[in-house]
């Protein structure tokens, strides 16, 4: 299945979104995807267009449950006068059985 611009990854069932994940986060698995020929195992949308750009960035995602963790470390700069910074030792996730 090939993703067309007019599918919406917010709305569409073929993008999950996590469950502990941000509410605007979405992915979709390629379980049958050849790594070997480039193929992605997987797809990642952001329905804030802020999408990890690195592993660090997207365990934040995966971790910030009620907003992205973008949006939340901006009000905290704007009110403290500095970025929060969430180091990435205090996330804490589930690891599969």
């Amino acid at each position: 299945m090939n993703y067309t611009p007019t599918e919406n990854p917010i709305t569409n069932i073929n993008w999950r979104r996590h469950q502990r994940g941000c509410p605007h986060y979405r992915e979709r698995w390629f379980p049958q995807s050849d790594l070997e020929h480039g193929e992605p195992m997987y797809q990642v949308f952001c329905g804030m267009n802020t999408p990890p750009g690195s592993i660090e960035e997207q365990e934040k995602c995966l971790s910030s449950r009620t907003r992205c963790w973008r949006l939340a470390e901006s009000v905290a700069g704007t009110h403290t006068g500095s970025a929060t910074h969430i180091p990435i030792s205090n996330i804490k996730r589930r690891r599969p059985a």
